[in-house]
């Protein structure tokens, strides 16, 4: 619980909806990501080093033959989910923040320890 806490804090207060994310040119779109991730991870370092780089490994390194990493793969098919259900009337971009979304893919992949 204390991990999930520990990610929930470092959304900022004025996070950034995905449809002001859309909005927003595809470069200024991915230094966006990078930099939450950035900070993500930085601010986990401090506790969990081994886990900050593997989250950031994670979103960074591209396997062989592919365009981007697992982690931003993992990232764009969550975020077509939105978009599917957002068409679908089932969801609303402006109150479905971007930051929610990266830090409920890093839950996923990186589940905090079961008590």
């Amino acid at each position: 619980m204390r991990f999930l806490l520990a990610f929930l804090a470092l959304i900022p207060i004025q996070a950034m909806s995905l449809k002001d994310f859309n909005a927003r040119p595809a470069a200024d779109r991915s230094a966006y990501v990078a930099d939450f991730i950035d900070k993500m991870t930085t601010d986990l370092r401090a506790k969990n080093p081994e886990l900050a780089q593997s989250i950031r490994t994670w979103f960074a390194v591209k396997s062989e033959g592919k365009t981007s990493s697992e982690g931003m793969e993992r990232l764009n098919v969550e975020l077509g989910a939105v978009e599917i259900k957002a068409q679908q009337g089932k969801a609303d971009l402006s109150k479905v923040q971007l930051e929610s979304v990266i830090v409920w893919v890093v839950k996923q992949k990186f589940p905090p320890p079961s008590k």
